[in-house]
């Protein structure tokens, strides 16, 4: 159906006799032309143009039928007028490709004098050409030479079979060097290159192909220097846009200047053409460093031959592309996987798998590395070999301050060492860091792109990307999930599960033979190190013993520090408590203490003082957030066994203080010491004292004595001590005298009198 737009000015369809549709359609006509050629206006904005069908054929270059058609179809904006014979289409010309309206402008008088520009000829001289563009010129012009002999024997009316059979012969090999430089053409094709040939007087340089650049990057024909930059300001842009779309925004530019189009084909070429001379700056513009590293940057390559196993280790993480249930909510989800590899023999020493990457299951996956090449080497599990270097990843969790330690001058203070810092007296050199988006620098890259195939052998496998997802997570894939469901793919494995079969497939990685690494040269991983040890063990006769270490220093070494203040409860740490008797009696939140705990044995610390001093091995305290309030009577015989165990330390803890207060007290009674007796009293304050206790009795017996008061007594409940025992000798000043010192003078260190 087509698309009618009445614009201001236009007439409305109303039918009519033949003689006024005629005459109607010839003054329509006459003011649509009268609207396009307008000379006093050279340009179009604000107005629309229509024209015939016959002229948008001329200017597509196809048939009258054919645009016919496309106005039926509504491809091009029309409206219906009249005209001899009837109705008639009118295109808009804004609905024509861009070169058929520039075209059309140039042809009316719409393009600015200045703005015109005559084209330069194509023709350049073989001397500056390359060899390239020269060879293709001459083959071109051997072909239409052949092409015009064949063409010249052929009958009258035989033209058309003349030139497809030379075609045939042409493509079947008549000529094969021809064939092989210039590649397969049509008839068409080679009478275009006749007419070049005309233009230009018959010289063979013609044909030399025209989307080449010189030297300098200047083009040759086809796109000027400025549609060039148009070109290139669009293309070379981060958000990687098209060259569809670089071409119809570098066409409406030059719309907007009145300058000529450029199609799509050039454009294509310009770009290539450019891409292959600066490669680069392309990639460095439109996808970033990390691409320009990948694809264009020079590498450094290693020699790992000169290494030997044990040397260096390499880590990293890797999502895993299954479920995995989680150990506290039994959920499946994805969890992470460290691993050490030993770079000179490609062989995975140790692994770990947790929620997260964290310090935990860095330091497990290391520690389990250690472990395993010195049972490797010694025959005894109980020992663990150190290596030389590490290189890992720029992860936030491979550089904690469990590794590297706290920096400053109160490292030694708090005891804030890092691993790598007490590895050094067994051999250990350092550590060196990935950069960012650089996994060249990591061998255990390779590694990940092996284990993806222990991945899809799980039947719960998600996929290492979407593309790679299986059918049964797909969208609509109702049979396959209905599959899924009966075979009960989705079923996660635990943990210990997945340890289990990772194990498995590990083990079986590094016996396999890889004739893919050149490094390893045909033999497995196990083999490599099996035979890089031997002449470890050669190199390093005296130094081997110092890299050694037990299972137990190991532990002790890889247990984090860190400062902890003391409280009631001991020691808070990661929302438990440690509690032990050497504990009970320091001073509360008065003192930090340094503490060492292991991840896999959280049940208790070990304590130092801030010297290094070992103070104690801290038990948990109330384990599990706390005791059931009403145990005995709502709890399960755990809880109840949880308090019956926090009851009995704190018990005990009770006992011992208090028999070690009643000791104290009594060892200092029975030596004669009694704070009360044993305050000393100077001779002035005494004598102040006492002569102000006698002015204070004289005025409270004057004053009995006239309130008739003087004859009662003291009940001896209220004395604070005891009545002096009858026979006694008087001291010089009484119990009571000196107790009444002892409390007026604490009263004057607490601040009664001023």
């Amino acid at each position: 159906m087509s698309n009618i737009i009445h614009f201001p000015g236009s007439l409305k369809i109303t039918p009519k006799g033949a003689n006024q549709g005629a005459n109607q359609g010839a003054n329509d006509r006459g003011s649509v032309r009268t609207l396009v050629n307008c000379q006093e206006l050279k340009h179009l904005q604000g107005l629309e143009a229509f024209i015939s069908v016959q002229d948008g054929a001329n200017l597509l270059g196809v048939s009258f039928r054919a645009v016919q058609k496309n106005c039926k179809a509504g491809k091009y904006v029309t409206k219906l007028v009249h005209g001899n014979g009837g109705m008639q289409y009118r295109i808009a010309l804004s609905s024509l490709p861009v070169d058929a309206q520039m075209r059309w402008r140039k042809e009316h008088g719409f393009v600015a004098e200045e703005m015109e520009k005559t084209a330069e000829s194509n023709c350049k001289p073989f001397d500056e050409m390359s060899e390239q563009q020269r060879q293709t010129a001459l083959d071109r012009y051997d072909v239409v030479m052949h092409y015009k002999e064949a063409i010249s024997r052929a009958k009258h009316g035989m033209i058309l079979e003349a030139k497809e059979a030379f075609i045939s012969r042409y493509a079947a090999g008549e000529w094969p060097i021809l064939l092989e430089r210039i590649g397969t053409a049509t008839w068409k094709t080679i009478d275009r290159w006749i007419q070049t040939l005309k233009d230009n007087n018959g010289l063979p340089s013609s044909l030399a192909p025209n989307y080449r650049y010189t030297r300098d990057g200047a083009a040759v024909v086809g796109i000027s220097m400025e549609q060039g930059e148009m070109i290139l300001a669009y293309y070379l842009h981060g958000n990687q846009p098209k060259i569809s779309e670089v071409v119809r925004k570098v066409n409406r530019k030059l719309y907007d200047r009145g300058m000529e189009q450029v199609t799509e084909s050039r454009v294509r070429r310009f770009l290539k053409e450019y891409h292959v001379n600066n490669e680069a700056s392309v990639v460095m513009a439109r996808e970033g460093e990390k691409a320009y590293n990948d694809k264009c940057a020079p590498y450094i390559s290693r020699n790992n031959k000169l290494i030997l196993p044990g040397e260096i280790m390499v880590s990293d993480g890797h999502k895993i592309a299954f479920p995995i249930q989680h150990p506290v909510t039994g959920q499946p989800m994805r969890m992470m996987l460290i691993s050490h590899q030993d770079q000179a023999s490609r062989a995975i020493l140790g692994w770990e798998i947790m929620p997260s990457e964290n310090t935990a299951a860095i330091a497990s996956s290391f520690r389990r590395s250690m472990l395993w090449l010195g049972n490797i080497l010694t025959g005894d599990d109980a020992i663990a070999f150190v290596p030389r270097s590490l290189k890992i990843d720029n992860g936030k969790a491979f550089k904690s301050h469990y590794f590297t330690g706290l920096k400053g001058s109160t490292m030694v203070d708090v005891g804030g060492i890092g691993l790598y810092d007490q590895l050094k007296p067994m051999g250990f050199k350092g550590v060196s860091y990935s950069r960012v988006y650089n996994g060249q620098e990591k061998t255990i890259e390779r590694f990940w792109g092996n284990f993806a195939e222990m991945e899809r052998s799980m039947p719960n496998y998600t996929g290492t990307s979407i593309a790679m997802k299986p059918a049964h997570l797909r969208r609509g894939e109702f049979m396959h999930r209905e599959i899924a469901e009966k075979l009960q793919l989705n079923t996660a494995p635990t943990i210990a599960e997945a340890h289990y079969l990772v194990a498995l497939w590990m083990h079986d990685n590094n016996l396999r033979h890889t004739s893919k690494s050149s490094q390893l040269e045909g033999k497995s991983p196990y083999e490599a190190l099996e035979a890089g040890l031997v002449l470890l063990r050669e190199k390093e006769k005296e130094t081997m013993q110092e890299r050694l270490i037990s299972r137990d220093e190991l532990t002790f070494l890889m247990m984090p520090q860190i400062t902890r203040t003391l409280k009631r409860n001991g020691i808070s740490l990661f929302g438990r408590q440690y509690l032990s008797p050497e504990l009970h009696d320091l001073a509360k939140g008065q003192r930090e203490l340094v503490v060492r705990y292991d991840f896999d044995r959280l049940d208790g610390v070990a304590v130092y003082h801030p010297n290094g001093e070992f103070l104690c091995f801290a038990q948990e305290f109330c384990p599990n957030g706390g005791i059931h309030p009403a145990a005995k009577l709502l709890g399960t015989p755990k809880d109840v066994e949880a308090y019956r165990v926090a009851a009995s330390i704190k018990n005990s803890l009770h006992r011992s203080t208090r028999r070690k207060a009643k000791t104290g007290l009594l060892s200092a009674a029975e030596k004669g010491f009694s704070q009360l007796v044993q305050g000393e009293v100077m001779p002035d304050v005494v004598r102040q004292q006492v002569k102000a206790a006698e002015e204070q009795a004289q005025k409270e017996a004057a004053s009995a004595k006239k309130t008739g008061t003087d004859a009662m007594e003291i009940p001896e409940e209220w004395l604070l001590v005891d009545p002096e025992p009858a026979g006694r000798e008087q001291p010089e000043f009484s119990y009571k005298d000196i107790l009444q010192i002892q409390i007026e003078d604490e009263e004057k260190r607490r601040g009664f009198y001023h």
